[in-house]
């Protein structure tokens, strides 16, 4: 019953969704993430990652996939990471005067590490203003069994462009 009564809240906050960002056909966001992985018996280790994940659009306001390739530090070591990525648009943010502030999304993934690593998860994204994304990033190893907890920044490196053909009407604030 709770599953069923959540499938409808975020179907209803989906239909709900509109606004700015995943209009635009492609995307290229650079994350900075850092955290900790935890298996059992063993002490937690520190996780820096630093990924590229170029997504197009899926369904229009809706959906996005892509890939995501990156590295990895832990313990010492550095290892390489790659897979495929979903994301879901869920609910957008307020107006600043008359943009859009950004919307909130949700992302699921399957990345394959160079030392058998098996990550499976996703995250709770912000995306504010077109421009930098905040991230929220859980995933589970399948091969080693730990469970990873990420905090993270990405930057917008690529977007398409505002046509210029677009007639700008600012409000009056005098």
């Amino acid at each position: 019953m709770k599953k069923n009564a959540l499938l409808l809240l975020l179907f209803a906050a989906v239909l709900r969704a509109s606004g700015q960002d995943f209009n635009e056909k492609w995307v290229v966001p650079l994350e900075f993430s850092q955290g900790f992985s935890k298996a059992p018996s063993s002490p937690e280790l520190y996780i820096g990652q630093l990924s590229v994940s170029p997504q197009f659009k899926l369904v229009d306001k809706r959906l996005r996939a892509g890939i995501t390739v990156g590295g990895f530090i832990t313990s010492g070591q550095v290892y390489g990471v790659g897979g495929p990525r979903l994301a879901l648009k869920i609910a957008k943010l307020g107006k600043i005067f008359t943009a859009d502030a950004g919307n909130l999304h949700l992302s699921a993934d399957y990345l394959s590490g160079t030392h058998k690593q098996q990550l499976l998860g996703g995250g709770f994204h912000a995306d504010l203003a077109e421009l930098l994304i905040l991230s929220l990033n859980y995933r589970r190893d399948l091969h080693y069994r730990a469970n990873w907890f990420q905090v993270g920044i990405a930057y917008h490196l690529y977007r398409e462009k505002i046509p210029a053909t677009i007639q700008s009407n600012p409000t009056d604030v005098r």
